[in-house]
């Protein structure tokens, strides 16, 4: 029975016995549940025997360990980091006690990642028994080696009558805990590379040497992992007062970052010297003496030895950080509260465990593992005056060990003041280590010791400076370094988001940024930009001292939106939280000399860089916002008056080659005109083009572990690209495939609520000739390269125009002088170019 408990599988966990792959001598194979082999049965066994001695982890830690250093692990790391996240999220209302939130997910796949980084020699062999026999001594839910034992022995036995594990049981909560949390707990015991080689006692020095760079990068990888979480504090917004601080904690905070136990470390002089010793210790004047002296000395205890330096030994050791949540300790100082705690235990250099608590007339433990949890222990808010009460409560249920313990307590300066805090705080001093008194925009840091209350530090936090956002990032926009294609543009019908610079004119269109060909509009535009992330709203442009320009996008929605992006380094600046003055729907935006303004009409503002708005007074901007704007309406109306309108198609559906001629979306080319295919009795199809397509992630569901299975089980994607499509929004999961394989692939990824469109790309035929659709001009790729591209608007209601890099034929309304191109007859450009590309076609079998 002890066996059968200590292997019981559940559903939905991170392992399963898998009886489908067992091996020729019955050896079951463990799995992560329809993705990566973990280990056989009797391999994991071989572990257990080695461990035994010891006793044993728990089942489900032992094979975290084992997946942290199997080979190619990333994806096995990934599945498990995606699969406990799913079930805190979905076990959260059902923790039974404070303690059943300490998973420290992060920390275990960190473990996982350390594990991953050893040297090979260590991941195999009798160094990898070692290995486990070093993390795993005297670990968190240790099996007995009395028990260990028993296990073992009823394994054997069960394993000569042919050994059937038990059915899986509903998933348990307490065992999901008791296996990561044991794992989390590593991490605070081993928190790099190097100190689980150091723990290996039999590791030779020339092994430490040789590793030793791997050491320092893995150090460094650790940290940015630290860093990577500060950063994503700051960029969400909920967190980012909370983030924004914490680097500045680190760079001031003078707080161990280690702990050790003291132990005998002689200084020099006659405390270095014993008459005890081994032989190889002693003091070399001895040997001086003649034989006879020399032994009468070792034999009388009179020689001199010399006694070794012993280094510290690191041992257990917690912290508990208690946080004020009553009245008197919200707003600021509760946000600097926060940071600080976190400065302490996510410190990139710490290997000290931290446990934290919010308290106010009660205790709770809260969790600072990732963003989630933040968010959620931010929330914890009591409205008791102080939190005496809490401490009260928390001391009488938790003894402090003054040697492994320390206590940190945050709390404000009024707080602190306050006579039930005075009690509380003498009558815990002993157990209280450090006292963090918050001021509005300061910390002093207090240490009890030695019956009195000493200052350590008074930390100054500038909150003006350091809640300033950097908005700033890179945008990755497409397309759009030069315009390849040698035509302007046809561009839908629109009188929205249409604004000028100095002498020219742009209208923003379904993401897309054109310019006018002309002003008199008997010209196409030319495309500035695509794939841009802004909706319709005001536009308005100009030229920094760069020469570059810059686009700034505005909208309301309960309140302005600003946001610019450098059309040259497609550099993007979001303004966050904008001038709350203006604060209404119907403001404009304009440029003047190279500045941008703001009007509701009434009043002006001038918009620097940095998105602060100034007021401004007198008669000279009105008077430049009525030029603007007269002037911009008198372009609209002349726009409306135009008479050139045509209809586009920007969807590419099919392509065939009938009798010679070429049919795109049931359209011909007559006479540069686009016409409908009007004769319903069907020819014999000579050649149809295949569609090419793209599969892009739309919305992912609730289950990602889920999506990651059915992309490992219906691609050949490796973990890790899977990890990159699962990560980004709009990913592409499948990349020029054909409609059915898109389709199929669709079909399954939705069956778990996941959400995917199709895209196409180009259509192709079998000897690689190829027609793209881009903004409404179709490009012509033939296989033969001796044929050049060439190029035709998808436009209807008025001729096109065909058109290479070097000739033209057609509408001048979509020639660019540009390019310079030579004209040319219809039928003789239609003659070396459209139907070459359909011979070419033909004439290779397609």
């Amino acid at each position: 029975m002890e066996l059968e408990k200590y292997v019981q599988s559940f559903e939905d966990y991170f392992w399963e016995f898998d009886s489908r792959l067992s091996s020729d001598n019955g050896s079951e194979v463990i799995s992560i549940p329809n993705t990566f082999t973990i280990a056989y049965e009797e391999f994991i066994f071989e572990i257990l025997e080695f461990l035994s001695d010891d006793g044993f982890p728990p089942f489900g830690s032992l094979l975290l360990a084992i997946i942290g250093t199997n080979q190619e692990n990333e994806g096995s790391i990934y599945v498990i980091s995606l699969k406990a996240e799913e079930k805190i999220k979905l076990n959260k209302a059902s923790y039974a006690n404070p303690e059943g939130e300490f998973f420290r997910v992060g920390a275990v796949i960190d473990f996982l990642k350390i594990l991953s980084s050893l040297p090979e020699e260590y991941k195999r062999g009798e160094k990898r028994l070692e290995l486990f026999q070093t993390i795993f001594h005297d670990c968190h839910k240790r099996v007995s080696s009395e028990k260990a034992k028993k296990i073992l022995d009823e394994y054997r036995e069960k394993k000569k009558n042919g050994i059937k594990f038990q059915d899986k049981q509903p998933f348990n909560l307490g065992n999901f805990i008791k296996d990561f949390r044991t794992i989390a707990l590593l991490k605070a015991k081993f928190p790099t590379v190097q100190s689980i080689l150091d723990a290996m006692a039999n590791l030779p020095q020339q092994d430490l040497n040789d590793k030793l760079e791997d050491e320092i990068l893995e150090e460094k990888k650790l940290s940015e992992n630290v860093t990577d979480f500060v950063d994503q504090l700051i960029e969400d917004d909920r967190t980012f007062q909370v983030g924004s601080l914490i680097k500045r904690l680190w760079s001031g905070l003078n707080i161990p970052l280690h702990h050790n136990h003291p132990s005998q470390q002689p200084l020099g002089g006659i405390s270095d010297l014993t008459n005890k010793g081994d032989f190889d210790k002693l003091v070399i004047s001895e040997f001086a003496h003649d034989d006879d002296v020399f032994m009468s000395r070792i034999a009388n205890n009179e020689a001199l030895y010399i006694q070794r330096e012993v280094p510290p030994e690191a041992d257990k050791f917690q912290r508990i950080l208690l946080i004020d949540v009553s009245l008197k300790n919200w707003g600021n100082p509760k946000i600097l509260s926060f940071a600080s705690a976190i400065a302490i235990a996510r410190h990139p250099k710490t290997d000290i465990e931290c446990k934290v608590f919010a308290v106010g007339d009660s205790f709770k433990e809260i969790s600072l593992d990732n963003i989630n949890e933040i968010i959620y222990s931010l929330g914890e808010l009591n409205g008791k005056l102080e939190c005496s009460k809490g401490l009260d409560a928390f001391f009488k249920e938790n003894k402090i060990e003054s040697k492994n313990q320390e206590v940190f307590l945050f709390s404000s300066e009024e707080s602190l003041k306050l006579a039930p805090m005075q009690k509380a705080l003498s009558d815990y001093f002993s157990e209280i280590k450090y006292v963090f008194e918050m001021e509005l925009e300061s910390i002093k840091i207090f240490k009890n010791h030695n019956k009195g209350r000493k200052m350590l530090q008074h930390i100054i936090m500038p909150l003006d400076e350091l809640w300033v956002r950097d908005h700033t990032k890179k945008y990755a926009v497409k397309d759009l370094s030069e315009n390849t294609i040698p035509l302007f543009y046809p561009v839908e019908r629109t009188y929205q988001n249409i604004f000028s610079y100095e002498n020219e004119s742009f209208v923003y269109m379904n993401n897309s940024l054109f310019k006018f060909g002309d002003e008199k509009f008997e010209k196409g535009f030319v495309k500035i930009a695509s794939n841009l992330p802004f909706k319709n709203g005001n536009f308005a442009m100009k030229v920094n001292s760069e020469g570059e320009r810059i686009l700034l996008y505005n909208y309301f929605n309960f309140r302005q939106y600003v946001s610019t992006i450098n059309l040259n380094t497609y550099e993007l600046k979001n303004s966050g939280d904008f001038a709350s003055e203006i604060n209404a729907g119907n403001v404009k935006v304009f440029e003047h000399e190279n500045e941008f303004y703001f009007t509701d009409n009434i009043n002006f503002w001038l918009i620097d860089d940095d998105f602060k708005a100034n007021k401004l007074d007198g008669v000279d901007i009105k008077k430049v916002y009525d030029n603007y704007f007269q002037k911009r309406s008198v372009f609209v109306n002349l726009f409306k008056s135009s008479k050139i309108k045509y209809n586009i198609i920007k969807k590419l559906d099919a392509a065939v080659i009938e009798e010679g001629n070429l049919k795109i979306n049931d359209y011909y080319i007559s006479n540069l005109l686009f016409q409908k295919y009007r004769n319903f009795m069907r020819k014999p199809s000579e050649v149809f083009f295949e569609e090419r397509v793209n599969l892009i992630l739309k919305n992912k569901g609730t289950s990602a572990v889920n999506l990651f299975k059915t992309l490992k089980q219906f691609t050949d994607k490796s973990p890790l690209e899977i990890k990159e499509i699962i990560d980004y929004d709009f990913s592409v999961i499948l990349s020029n495939v054909n409609r059915d394989e898109a389709e199929k692939l669709k079909k399954e990824i939705e069956k778990n609520g996941d959400v995917c469109y199709i895209e196409t790309q180009y259509l192709i035929t079998a000897d690689g000739s190829k027609i793209t659709n881009q903004n409404g001009i179709l490009i012509f790729e033939s296989s033969n390269k001796q044929i050049e591209t060439f190029y035709i608007p998808f436009v209807i209601n008025i001729p096109t125009a065909m058109a290479s890099k070097t000739e033209f034929t057609g509408n001048n309304y979509f020639i660019s002088k540009e390019y310079q191109q030579m004209s040319m007859d219809t039928e003789v450009f239609r003659e070396k170019y459209l139907n070459s590309f359909i011979q070419n076609i033909l004439n290779h079998g397609a």
